[in-house]
């Protein structure tokens, strides 16, 4: 099971979140039973907060390019300085989500469980660079850790392509099909894969080639 921890990269908060949170923090370490020695002093922290709140302020009401770069310095000092009280809450908590909380610091999110994939979209044929080429484009999936895809040059007597051999990618990119002959239609449906299944067989698309 994975050990819970608090975040430690506040860079990407709000402004007025991070505001919030820093208080919130410092109202939670003063007098703390456990954490009793942060890398950062609660004092220097406090002065922190103020120096961005008033920085803040004044770019939010228009301030100049000047202004708002100084807002952003210090919103960057304060996000280090929770990185580093955070480090030490991790470690002096061994994981327990009662100290964790109590340092009012935000906890890391949960993983979440991979699921089979989704079916893939936005596949299609198009003319490669050189002739009797196609290439294959597809949207990637955050979970897929391959793709199949199949190529049909025909279809039965009900239209439905007849699918041939099934290739393997790691990418949505970069796949090419040869040799193909001109002024045939060649058909493409592509799935992608994970360690919990196979997601369905995208819709079938299709191009004549060239």
């Amino acid at each position: 099971m994975r050990t819970k921890r608090v975040l430690l990269d506040y860079s990407g908060f709000k402004d007025d979140e991070l505001n919030t949170l820093v208080g919130k923090v410092l109202d939670c370490l003063t007098d703390h039973a456990v954490f009793t020695d942060p890398p950062i002093e609660l004092t220097e922290l406090s002065a922190q907060m103020v120096d961005f709140r008033e920085k803040w302020q004044v770019a939010s009401r228009g301030g100049s390019l000047l202004e708002i770069s100084e807002k952003n310095d210090a919103k960057g000092v304060l996000a280090a300085s929770l990185r580093d009280i955070a480090f030490y809450v991790n470690k002096m908590s061994n994981g327990s989500r009662s100290k964790l909380l109590s340092s009012g610091l935000q906890l890391e999110a949960d993983p979440k469980e991979a699921q089979v994939p989704n079916k893939v979209t936005g596949g299609m044929l198009v003319d490669g660079k050189q002739q009797n080429q196609m290439d294959i484009k597809f949207k990637p999936q955050k979970e897929a850790l391959i793709y199949e895809y199949q190529i049909a040059d025909g279809v039965d007597d009900d239209g439905a392509p007849i699918w041939k051999e099934t290739f393997q990618t790691g990418s949505s990119r970069g796949n090419m099909y040869a040799p193909t002959v001109p002024d045939r239609t060649y058909y493409l449906r592509v799935r992608a894969r994970n360690k919990k299944g196979i997601g369905d067989w995208s819709d079938v698309f299709s191009l004549k080639a060239r």
